[in-house]
């Protein structure tokens, strides 16, 4: 069986029985709970989250060491979207996690084990222009409304006295308190007050 793990510009990596093979593919799909408590009667699915799908998969390079090592290398340093086609077939992931380890049972070529995680591509919605009007030119076309409706909308937005009170009448006005209160003692019964 073949397998090949391939990026968008770091090309491709085939594993066959003259290079090398992948020895085993790990697909793990988790989830996180809150901690905090859950109100009974509640959707549970409200309050788990799924993670991005991981996919581990560990190989053996037996030939064209530093060709495989390079290309592998480049994946993950690049960020490259990668698919992977064997057992278990992937696409739109990212190399997260790579580990290579040479040995001396292997000296043409290396051990190495690969994470990639699911990257989840979505696209924006648009519209084509022509199809809807532009915001301008709703507005433009809007209606008047009558006068009575504007100045009574016009009139929300200002504040407006409606009687005048002349200087002399407000003086007069402050002054008949004379800073006394009509109602209550004028004068406390005991000297101090100590609050209790």
């Amino acid at each position: 069986m073949s397998y090949t793990l391939t990026g968008l510009t770091a090309g491709t990596v085939k594993f066959d029985p003259g290079t090398g093979t992948i020895t085993q593919e790990v697909l793990t799909k988790s989830s996180k709970m809150t901690s905090n408590a859950i109100e009974y009667g509640s959707s549970i699915e409200d309050h788990v989250y799924l993670n991005p799908d991981q996919l581990q998969i560990t190989g053996v390079v037996v030939k064209n060491h530093n060709i495989f090592k390079d290309r592998l290398e480049s994946m993950h340093k690049q960020r490259d979207l990668v698919t992977y086609t064997g057992k278990i077939r992937v696409f739109n992931y990212v190399i997260i996690n790579l580990q290579i380890k040479n040995s001396s049972s292997n000296k043409k070529g290396f051990q190495f084990t690969a994470t990639l995680q699911k990257a989840t591509i979505v696209s924006g919605q648009y519209v084509e222009l022509g199809q809807t009007a532009l915001m301008s030119q709703q507005d433009a076309g809007k209606k008047k409304g009558d006068a009575q409706s504007t100045a009574v909308k016009a009139a929300g937005l200002k504040t407006t006295v409606s009687q005048q009170i002349s200087q002399s009448s407000y003086a007069a006005y402050v002054n008949s308190y004379g800073g006394k209160s009509s109602s209550g003692p004028t004068q406390r019964k005991t000297a101090s007050h100590n609050g209790v």
